[in-house]
C-alpha cells in the first residue's frame, strides 16, 4: 500500500485550489487582458487544472456534490437567495455608489485590459452564462466537499474560501484601488463562505449557483447602467 498516495493526493488538491489565482494573475498582470484572464480562469482552472489534478471530469459530480433539484421546500429558500443577491445587492449599490467616486479611472482600467466599452455584449453574455456555472460547479461542487473530506470541514472551507477570494483579489486588483479592492474581496470572500455553507448542508451547489447567478445578473446591469460610456 502507497502511504505517500493520500498526501499526494493532498498537494493536488491545494495546487488546483491555487492555480486559479496564479492564472488570473498571468492574465491580468502578465499578458495584461481581461478576456484572456476570463478564458484562462475558466478554461483553465475551474475546468482543465481540477480534471487534470484531481480528477473532477467537467460537469459530473463523481467525487463532487450533485446539481440536485430542490425539494419542494426548499426552494422558496433559493428564490429568496435570488432576491437577496440580486435585485436587493442591485438596489444597495445604486445607493451608495455617489459616495464611491468618479467612474473614469475605472473605464481607464478597462479599456487598458482590452475590453471595449462601446461593444462589451458577448463578454456580458458570456460572463452571465458561463462564470457562475464554471465557478460553482468546481467551487462548491468538487472543491468544498473534496478539501472538507481532506483537510475537515474548518480546514477545508478555508482553502476554498482562501482559493475563491485570491483570484478575485488578483483580478479586481487590476481594477480597483486598494480601499475599494479590499472591501470587494471581503465581501466576495464572505459570499463564498455562505455559499460553501449552503452546498454542504444541501449536499447539492444548485442553491449556490442560483445565488452567484443573481449576483453575476446584477453586475452586468450594474455595467450596462453604470459603467457603459451612456
Amino acid at each position: 500500500m502507497n502511504v505517500d498516495a493520500p498526501r499526494t493526493r493532498c498537494w493536488a488538491l491545494v495546487a488546483a485550489i491555487a492555480l486559479p489565482a496564479m492564472l488570473g494573475a498571468v492574465g491580468a498582470f502578465g499578458l495584461r487582458s481581461l478576456p484572456i484572464t476570463f478564458l484562462l480562469y475558466g478554461a483553465g482552472g475551474c475546468l482543465l487544472a481540477p480534471w487534470l489534478l484531481v480528477g473532477a471530469r467537467p460537469f459530473t459530480n463523481r467525487g463532487g456534490l450533485p446539481f440536485a433539484p430542490a425539494p419542494a421546500r426548499q426552494w422558496r429558500a433559493e428564490v429568496i437567495l435570488g432576491l437577496i443577491f440580486g435585485p436587493l445587492f442591485l438596489a444597495i449599490y445604486l445607493v451608495v455608489r455617489p459616495w464611491l467616486g468618479a467612474i473614469t479611472d475605472y473605464q481607464a482600467r478597462l479599456t487598458a485590459l482590452g475590453i471595449d466599452l462601446h461593444e462589451p455584449t458577448a463578454l456580458l453574455v458570456t460572463f452571465a452564462v458561463f462564470n457562475p456555472l464554471l465557478e460553482e460547479w468546481w467551487w462548491r461542487g468538487h472543491a468544498t466537499p473534496r478539501c472538507c473530506e481532506a483537510f475537515g470541514r474548518r480546514g477545508g472551507l478555508t482553502l476554498v474560501t482562501a482559493g475563491f477570494g485570491a483570484y478575485h483579489l488578483v483580478l479586481l486588483g487590476a481594477l480597483f484601488p486598494w480601499p475599494v479592492l479590499l472591501v470587494r474581496v471581503a465581501l466576495i470572500t464572505a459570499a463564498s463562505l455562505l455559499w460553501s455553507h449552503l452546498a454542504l448542508r444541501r449536499s447539492s451547489w444548485r442553491a449556490a449557483y442560483v445565488a452567484h447567478l443573481a449576483a453575476d445578473l446584477a453586475m452586468v446591469v450594474l455595467f450596462v447602467k453604470v459603467v457603459l460610456p451612456q
